[in-house]
């Protein structure tokens, strides 16, 4: 993909949000939506015509279904992205695709404003107070990248998590987060993980135990 321009400060002052019950949204990440109701086809409906050509995704908070149609509870950390490919269907339905960007804090707008949610969206940086001990963290995930996805090309000859050279040690847990993490708190954890020791030790966690789990299903042999 194209290099995506990153967020500017006015497109952050105002961000629509769209929440979603499972929805984890990782910098670097690329998400294919479709919009259908009514208040997020307005949303969209601003994005293309007035912008920003850009979107927070929160994760909804668990028991959001008894005030679905309101406005329930949603995860104060989310990924911020931009929109790099769009179509509106001829029923005012809306296919989209959102590139990943930043971890963000929201903070919202009072509601009556608009239709859909909006929030301020301040960055969330990366830390890594301790460089060396990055390192060394890194090199085991690294490691243990390699031999899972070598493990789960025995059964999907086109897997890949995508590793490529240039990564930062951050988006490396991100792209392993996005890849790899199926429980929806597990990626929220991460998600919502500024230091970057401790998020790749969060991936590491989940590959292992991934790999636990494709050895009890038979799948492959010892990992080196």
């Amino acid at each position: 993909m194209p290099e995506v321009s990153p967020l500017t400060a006015d497109e952050l002052a105002a961000l629509p949000v769209f929440p979603l019950p499972r929805a984890v949204f990782f910098p670097g990440a690329t998400l294919p939506l479709h919009v259908f109701e009514p208040r997020y086809r307005a949303m969209m409906e601003a994005c293309v015509t007035t912008g920003p050509l850009a979107m927070a995704v929160a994760r909804l908070e668990p028991g959001y279904e008894d005030d679905y149609d309101g406005h329930p509870p949603i995860a104060t950390i989310a990924g911020a992205g931009r929109i790099v490919d769009w179509r509106r269907r001829g029923d005012g339905r809306f296919d989209l695709l959102l590139h990943g960007l930043t971890r963000v804090r929201l903070e919202e707008h009072p509601r009556e404003r608009t239709e859909f949610r909006v929030a301020t969206a301040t960055p969330i940086p990366d830390r890594a107070p301790h460089p060396d001990a990055v390192q060394r963290e890194l090199t085991g995930v690294l490691a243990t990248a390699a031999a899972l996805g070598a493990l789960l090309r025995e059964r999907h000859p086109d897997f890949e998590l995508g590793l490529g050279p240039g990564l930062s040690p951050g988006a490396v847990a991100d792209r392993i987060a996005d890849r790899v993490m199926a429980d929806t708190d597990a990626r929220q954890r991460l998600l919502e993980t500024a230091d970057v020791k401790v998020r790749l030790a969060l991936a590491h966690e989940a590959m292992v135990e991934l790999t636990a789990l494709l050895r009890a299903q038979g799948l492959g042999g010892p990992l080196h």
